[in-house]
């Protein structure tokens, strides 16, 4: 067994006993709020996606913090969505070979996930009367044997995973935030980091070598591929639909000129993406010289 393998196997015989030891019901987990205030923050204002633009110099502290709160919806109505469609791609991937070690934690990581879906669908629908819809992210097919399936499935599982870590352990620190709000990201955030773990463990063993193994053109199809889940993933955050609500005249307008603002894609290349690019660059599956463009 190679050092790669022997790190992974510790790894997850750990978060299966971290998952028994700290397993809570969800169902019954939270005293809920029988309200949260429009006039507190929903979101930390610092991770509003106007941000350090015009849009945020000009909108009065009562929009902003409405803001918040749809920006808050539309990251945990994501997290609903994108959680339904990881349950299902992960549940696919149950007892193959090539996954045996984990398939204990895997059962852990579904119903954990489940979970979660459970608890975002009720806050988005008792506070705010709804849940976002949200495109499914719908990449080109790409031709790729067992392993290559499986290291993309779960690259994009860590691109989504880390988007909404980096959310969730900013707010549940904040103390200006609503306490339940705090609350609800201090528990996802506990049980993501395991799945995170997890998720760099697996990558790392699966793709050590794969520069040797495979020819660069199927490395680079696949980087391309990661590139736009990335950048589709960037783009779901900023929802044209949580601007009106906030009583921004034009959605569409804001998303397209906050996407092409320097200090917008600043924060993405440097702040929210940093761990997720330094990662899939290290582990061959995204090029070091490709840069993440707004869509056209």
């Amino acid at each position: 067994m190679t050092t790669t393998q022997t790190v992974y196997h510790d790894r997850v015989a750990k978060l299966v006993k971290l998952s028994r030891d700290r397993h809570v019901f969800s169902f019954t987990r939270f005293d809920w709020s029988e309200s949260i205030p429009e006039s507190d923050w929903w979101m930390s204002p610092e991770l509003l996606t106007i941000y350090n633009t015009p849009y945020y110099e000009q909108a009065s502290e009562a929009q902003r913090k409405l803001l918040s709160k749809w920006e808050c919806i539309n990251l945990f109505s994501l997290n609903v969505t994108g959680e339904q469609e990881l349950i299902a791609g992960v549940a696919q991937l149950l007892h193959t070979p090539m996954l045996k070690e984990a398939n204990e934690y895997l059962h852990h990581f579904i119903d954990e996930e489940n979970q979660h879906m459970w608890y975002f669908a009720q806050f988005c629908e008792k506070y705010g009367g709804k849940i976002y819809g949200n495109k499914k992210i719908q990449l080109s097919d790409m031709k790729l044997d067992a392993k290559l399936s499986i290291l993309v499935r779960f690259a994009q599982i860590f691109i989504f995973e880390e988007v909404g870590h980096y959310y969730n352990l900013k707010v549940a620190l904040d103390e200006r935030v609503h306490p339940f709000i705090r609350e609800i990201n201090e528990a996802h955030r506990n049980d993501e980091s395991r799945h995170i773990t997890f998720g760099r463990a697996l990558l790392a063993r699966l793709a050590d070598g794969i520069d040797q193994e495979y020819p660069p053109e199927t490395l680079q199809t696949i980087s391309v591929h990661l590139n736009r889940y990335i950048q589709l993933t960037i783009e779901s955050l900023y929802n044209p639909a949580m601007y009106r609500d906030a009583g921004f005249t034009s959605g569409i307008a804001i998303r397209t000129a906050l996407l092409a603002d320097p200090r917008r894609q600043h924060f993405h290349s440097n702040e929210l993406l940093k761990k997720i690019l330094g990662l899939l660059r290290d582990t061959h599956l995204l090029k070091k010289e490709m840069s993440l463009e707004p869509s056209a």
